[in-house]
């Protein structure tokens, strides 16, 4: 559709511009042109609005390192759809439990991603519906 091109543009552009403080814009295109092809949107989204905790967050960014974080990013339809996700991965055989408590109380879900992210198991960012995560 056409509005997905139109987002995925300004991310392209937005991910372009990041990186040229750090790359120069030609490094920068030549990156984005190939790893675009080889990310969904959802992840090519993500990486949009984690460029800049990336780029801070590693000192030594090379187009190797990249491509290898940009395989750990992901959007999700909010925090419970991600944490369903991650206890399905985690602990299956607990995870209705432990969804129904989540539901239940919301101040769980704060507490519960802010130990996962000052573990450094994740880094997370939340913009309207959308759950963006890089797994650490």
């Amino acid at each position: 559709n056409l509005n997905g091109g139109k987002m995925k543009q300004e991310t392209y552009k937005k991910i372009e511009l990041e990186l040229a403080d750090t790359w120069d814009s030609e490094r920068s295109i030549k990156f984005l042109d190939q790893i675009e092809k080889k990310l969904d949107l959802d992840q090519f989204e993500c990486l949009g609005k984690m460029i800049p905790y990336i780029i801070e967050e590693t000192p030594q960014l090379d187009e190797k390192t990249l491509e290898e974080i940009t395989k750990n990013l992901d959007t999700f339809d909010g925090s419970l759809e991600f944490l369903e996700y991650f206890f399905k991965m985690t602990q299956p055989e607990l995870v209705e439990d432990i969804m129904k408590n989540l539901k239940a109380d919301k101040e769980e879900v704060i507490d519960l991603l802010e130990t996962m992210e000052d573990q450094g198991i994740i880094q997370y960012l939340v913009e309207f519906d959308s759950f963006y995560v890089w797994f650490r």
